[in-house]
């Protein structure tokens, strides 16, 4: 029951725009023993299938500039799959220390940030 409801959760707390994508890569490696890649490969799945949802959305009340999105996908995809080749090179473990801390940087950034 808990491997539906605490991912049920996260993604209704990733709706809510509240890092649910960190808190969903945490629990499986930490609770479902998944490697670092499959962890982030599930995070991303999740990401895209809410992110084309919010998109149509978005897209329907005509809320998308897609002059300025469009440049912004023209250059994330070559940097998406540079950043695919240069994860696949580097250790499991060295990978999982490195988002770790990633995660903790963000997160120290978010919390003692000031908001104007």
């Amino acid at each position: 029951m808990g491997s539906f409801i605490i991912p049920f959760i996260i993604a209704v707390l990733s709706g809510m725009g509240l890092g649910g994508g960190g808190l969903l890569v945490i629990y499986l490696a930490l609770f479902k023993n998944a490697e670092q890649m499959v962890a982030q490969g599930v995070n991303l799945a999740l990401f895209i299938s809410s992110a084309a949802a919010s998109t149509l959305f978005n897209a329907a009340k005509k809320k998308i500039k897609w002059r300025v999105i469009l440049p912004m996908i023209a250059a994330g995809i070559p940097a998406s799959a540079l950043g695919a080749f240069i994860a696949g090179a580097i250790d499991p473990s060295l990978l999982r220390k490195i988002f770790g801390a990633m995660l903790v940087i963000t997160g120290c950034v978010s919390l003692f940030s000031r908001k104007n």
